[in-house]
């Protein structure tokens, strides 16, 4: 079985990994522990960041905005037009469908906030 955190962790970790090589080359003032640490609180963001925005539309708060939108031109089309009704019905969606997509994004959002909290530490020792 291949673990789900193996794909983000590594992303995670090629992103330290060049910020950490780049920040060696332009600050050489500072311990490589201090620029691991400001590497992995980036990779932890972008990991988190990726996390979150596929969680929201995992979740389907860009469906309920265009659902909105969509009740809102129905009733203006129903102010011109007293006969009009809608022909789209709306979508339905499966649990299945949904749950692993919450599935896809735990790992990101966990992932991220671990290495967050590891270059949380790591400061602490440089």
């Amino acid at each position: 079985m291949r673990s789900t955190y193996g794909r983000p962790l590594m992303v995670g970790g090629i992103i330290a990994i060049i910020y950490t090589v780049s920040k060696m080359f332009t600050d050489e003032t500072r311990s490589l522990l201090f620029h691991f640490s400001g590497g992995l609180f980036f990779a932890g963001f972008i990991l988190f960041a990726i996390g979150f925005f596929s969680s929201m539309s995992a979740n389907g708060i860009f469906r309920g905005f265009k659902s909105g939108f969509k009740k809102q031109q129905s009733q203006k089309l129903r102010d011109i037009d007293a006969d009009y009704t809608d022909d789209e019905p709306d979508e339905e969606e499966t649990s299945v469908r949904v749950q692993s997509a919450r599935n896809r994004t735990a790992p990101y959002l966990l992932s991220g906030i671990s290495c967050i909290v590891f270059s949380v530490l790591i400061s602490f020792f440089s």
